[in-house]
């Protein structure tokens, strides 16, 4: 019914390009008395304009049926399409008067044109369609597109009045500065907010820090996401920066100087006030050498130490040229100098395991952290900004609760029996084989669930210690590339769920398109061994040179890894290459592959939506221990490479040169190059819900469910399922498009 109601509406809105060209055009050939045509064409520009009237209130009536609506269509695209017909009433009104006072005629197919008179045939129906116009399916789906507007809030009144306004104090204004209050919601205002979920932690974290050593894991983002805070951060859906601690931010002509005005109404979780000296705390802390973080010190020490210019003003100046400087400043996490305000070695002992206060929504308490088995992030009831509008839609659940399982079967099982509430699935198998065949999954109590976003796609495959004997030949590395049955595996063991990967920045505008695919290849990888001197056999028939057997140990660090690892180890074997896989405990294999302790590692990393090249490839890192640069790769070309992306503001040179690292690092295979996934895939209980989009657009697997709400009636739901057999429930469509289609709608204009 409501699609028919745009139609109709939307014929009426083209009512005026039909009616009156004829009205116009008629007057334009009458002959005879002038007097008499005046008044004719006086009395038929007021039928026009009485009939455009109607028309307007016709829409004004279409447009309150759209608004009792939303039962038959989202109710955003129903809001949507009333704010469209309201516009258009509007405008048909506005064209009634000015066709009343002889202001516009209107030309044939063309719309309102600047008057005098016109002459030519009248139009036919055809002439009459506004160019481009979509169907009223097409306007609605557009509409059930377009991503709803939130407001940041903020109170230039409030603060220290000891504080000049013009060093952000009260009566700061923001002229001259930056700022972005208005964006996309984040997540869907209807979401509720309360309940929990629990998850599934793989290992106990080495460390709980938020900086140093071996604090780059995977639950210390979750914390960082949910718990800190920073300056400013790009929104993510426009990339466009937003407020977070700070209102408003200034940057130089010459971008080498930056300065941020905080908000006077911002909290630490202890009450105290976030300040200017918290920022420089948190900058001379990345800056430490004793926290042992060398990609932390390149990272910030392309900045001079900030200067604190008022309570809520800082200042830091470039020492280097580098667009990423303002985002990764603004963007440090920033904790409170009353806590950081210590040396390095003593800050990595004193928070081990432990937190200072925080200015985000979430917080982990003292009590909720049972060292090796539990961990608890909590909604915080006193948040600073918790009714800021812009944050409605996201940070909705009350508690994630986290339980160290160690083995992935038992997660797999606890999965089934609701124990963990939802899951990043990590193997094909159950996902596509086993999960369907659950009765929990059939009845809709378990929901199996992809989200094709444009999250960045990371680094997967087997690490290689390019400085270890053997593995410091190209030849060699080529040739384990080359053995390697990616194709095979993903079809006959990985269900089709998965892509070859080409590259170190995957399916993006920073991919070289020039880098092919290195397939399965026995006789190329045996020709490349004979080449590099691996001729000799042994009784064994594995490969022999200088007396020594052409052998290495890939260690692990999930049993899931073993069956893949054990055929590549078959192919590698039938070359006259003996691998021996070593299992370690997630914790002591990510110490080894940061100290670059190992041969061959199994392991996959996350990715950046802006690409950040040196921490990773940068020569001068690896000869250190405890970055990125696992592979000890170095490249000459390369590093000059990083330079020039880091001074670079042109976006598409900074695409072109981190395409022609790609297309360096790529042929070196400082990676055995496995396959990535094209979607964010989990298994949940259907007792939350998400917004229509599934999640956050760069969101990964995990981020997703920053958006995600408890719904207590789905969970009421869910137990009566669970005592009723014979009670089903509905569970959303498996595969969530939104953002493909998002895409498509933004390309074409729309």
């Amino acid at each position: 019914m409501l699609r028919s109601h745009l139609r109709a509406a939307l014929s009426l809105v083209f009512v005026p390009a039909l009616l009156v060209p004829a009205l116009l055009l008629g007057g334009c050939g009458y002959q005879g008395d002038p007097e008499r045509i005046a008044e004719e064409n006086a009395k038929e520009f007021r039928e026009a304009t009485a009939e455009l009237k109607a028309v307007a209130e016709k829409l004004g009536e279409l447009t309150d049926e759209l608004s009792r609506s939303a039962d038959e269509l989202e109710q955003r695209a129903t809001q949507q399409a009333a704010r469209d017909m309201q516009r258009a009433a509007a405008a048909i009104e506005n064209l009634a008067a000015r066709i009343g006072s002889g202001q516009v005629t209107v030309a044939p197919g063309t719309g309102v044109a600047p008057a005098p008179t016109m002459s030519g045939p009248e139009p036919e129906l055809a002439d009459t369609a506004i160019a481009g116009t979509d169907t009223a399916a097409e306007v609605a789906e557009r509409a059930s597109y377009d991503l709803p507007m939130v407001r940041y809030e903020w109170d230039p009144t409030i603060g220290d009045p000891n504080v000049p306004a013009e060093l952000g104090g009260p009566g700061f204004t923001g002229e001259g500065w930056e700022t972005n209050m208005e964006f996309p919601a984040l997540g869907d205002p209807a979401a509720l907010k309360g309940g929990d979920m629990t998850l599934v932690l793989p290992d106990w974290p080495a460390t709980l820090r938020q900086h140093g050593k071996d604090w780059n894991q995977a639950f210390n983002y979750w914390v960082n996401d949910l718990c800190m805070q920073r300056l400013i951060t790009p929104h993510p859906v426009t990339l466009e920066y937003m407020p977070q601690l700070a209102t408003h931010w200034w940057i130089s002509e010459d971008k080498m100087t930056y300065r941020f005005r905080l908000n006077p109404k911002a909290r630490w979780g202890d009450g105290k006030e976030v300040t200017a000296d918290d920022v420089v705390a948190s900058w001379k802390l990345r800056m430490d050498p004793d926290t042992l973080d060398p990609s932390s010190i390149m990272t910030y020490g392309k900045l001079n130490e900030p200067v604190a210019l008022s309570k809520y003003m800082v200042e830091v100046t470039c020492n280097e040229e580098n667009w990423r400087n303002l985002l990764y400043f603004g963007g440090m996490s920033i904790m409170p100098a009353a806590s950081i305000s210590i040396p390095g070695g003593e800050y990595l002992d004193r928070f081990q395991f432990d937190y200072p206060p925080f200015a985000g929504p979430y917080e982990v308490r003292t009590e909720d952290i049972v060292t090796g088995e539990k961990i608890s992030i909590r909604r915080r009831a006193d948040w600073w900004d918790a009714d800021n509008a812009a944050w409605r839609g996201i940070y909705n659940l009350d508690r994630l609760d986290f339980v160290v399982v160690l083995d992935q079967n038992l997660t797999f099982e606890k999965v089934k029996k609701g124990e963990i509430d939802f899951w990043t699935i990590p193997k094909a198998e159950w996902y596509a084989k086993l999960m369907p065949q659950e009765d929990s999954v059939k009845r809709g109590l378990l929901v199996r669930y992809k989200v094709f976003n444009d999250a960045p796609v990371g680094t997967a495959g087997i690490a290689i210690n390019m400085d270890e004997p053997g593995l410091d030949d190209v030849r060699v590395r080529r040739a384990l590339q080359l053995l390697h049955p990616r194709e095979q595996l993903i079809e006959e063991l990985y269900y089709d769920e998965y892509t070859p990967l080409t590259s170190y920045w995957q399916g993006g505008l920073y991919q070289n398109p020039d880098n092919e695919l290195y397939g399965f290849d026995p006789d190329a990888a045996n020709e490349l061994l004979d080449e590099a001197g691996w001729t000799e056999s042994d009784r064994d028939g594995y490969r022999m040179k200088d007396g020594r057997r052409l052998e290495f140990t890939v260690n692990y660090r999930s049993a899931l890894s073993e069956r893949g690892l054990t055929v590549y180890q078959e192919r590698c074997q039938d070359a006259g290459i003996k691998l021996n896989l070593a299992l370690l405990t997630p914790a002591a294999g990510w110490k080894n592959l940061r100290e670059k302790k190992y041969q061959l590692f199994s392991t996959a990393w996350g990715a950046l939506i802006f690409p950040n090249p040196e921490t990773s490839w940068k020569s001068e890192l690896a000869d250190q221990v405890d970055n990125n640069n696992v592979t000890a790769f170095r490249d000459p070309r390369v590093d000059a490479l990083c330079e020039e992306y880091d001074a670079t503001y042109d976006v598409a040179r900074r695409i072109e040169i981190v395409r022609e690292i790609d297309g360096l690092i790529y042929p070196q295979h400082p990676y055995v190059l496995e396959h990535y996934g094209p979607a964010q895939r989990s298994v949940y209980w259907n007792k939350y819900r998400q917004p229509a989009s599934g999640g956050l657009r760069f969101a990964d697997d995990e981020e997703l469910i920053y958006t995600w709400w408890y719904d207590p009636e789905l969970a009421e739901a869910l137990e009566r399922a669970l005592d009723d057999p014979s009670v089903t429930m509905e569970p959303p469509p498996e595969e969530n498009r939104w953002w493909q289609r998002w895409n498509e709608l933004q390309r074409s204009g729309d």
